[in-house]
């Protein structure tokens, strides 16, 4: 049994998921180093359910569960694996996996946005750790002390994503004023007939939300939810790419 969500709870502690040593970039302090322009999923092979904004999720209803963490204040998140540390979608050569929807917490990385607690702004970090980092001068950061586009594109990206991902925590606000979310389980049974359980997440209850009278899902489509809620309910078929892609990985032949 596993918790579906388990890592993206992580987000909620001292650093946000997957990001071991976050520093704010700076050309004094980096300008000797450059981004690593071989992109690899590495980092997030371990993860079995990843943040997800409202904006993705039309894109990413094709592959994906999407649903709700079972915290204080759910999030919604796209279920990548069905058991606990483990990412179906990275490929053993550190791709994405191909023709699928990669979500922009993934593509984000090594960037993200931090909070000064001292202070309202949000200020541009990277992970030092980050195997994109590299100790060179090939695609620096900066250069004469000035931001190149290397770092303005990222800043640009982590703003959109900060702003969507805003959204997206005041749509899932309204959802659980409106208590449409109710704690869920799910059991697989896969090719092999072991059965998989999956636990630790929440769901649009969709007879509440059939039922609602007409003025709160009016409030729903003036708040933008209404493609939040279809989508996560839509999902729901997805369930079997992962059992499929599961399978894949249980036939394929193991390393000698």
């Amino acid at each position: 049994m596993s918790t579906a969500a388990t890592q993206a709870k992580g987000a909620s502690q001292a650093y946000p998921l997957f990001y071991k040593k976050p520093e704010v970039l700076r050309a004094d302090k980096h300008k000797n180093l450059s981004l690593n322009p071989e992109v690899s999923y590495e980092f997030a092979r371990g993860a079995n359910s990843l943040p997800i904004n409202a904006a993705e999720m039309p894109r990413a209803v094709r592959h994906y569960p999407i649903v709700f963490t079972d915290t204080t204040n759910p999030f919604p998140v796209a279920v990548v694996g069905l058991r606990g540390g483990d990412n179906l979608f990275v490929e053993k050569d550190g791709k994405w996996a191909k023709g699928v929807y990669s979500p922009a917490y993934v593509r984000r990385y090594p960037f993200v946005f931090m909070r000064n607690p001292n202070a309202k702004t949000l200020t541009l970090c990277i992970d030092r750790e980050s195997s994109r980092v590299a100790d060179n001068r090939d695609n620096p950061f900066f250069v004469d002390g000035k931001r190149t586009d290397v770092t303005n594109n990222a800043l640009k990206f982590c703003e959109a994503f900060e702003q969507e991902y805003r959204k997206t925590e005041e749509i899932a606000k309204l959802l659980v004023e409106m208590q449409l979310l109710t704690s869920n389980r799910g059991t697989f049974t896969l090719e092999s007939g072991e059965k998989v359980s999956l636990t630790g997440f929440k769901l649009v209850d969709e007879k509440k939300f059939n039922d609602l009278p007409n003025a709160e899902f009016l409030k729903l489509r003036e708040e933008g939810a209404l493609p939040v809620i279809y989508c996560q309910l839509i999902s729901m078929h997805s369930w079997q790419n992962l059992i499929a892609r599961e399978a894949l990985k249980i036939a394929a032949p193991k390393k000698k």
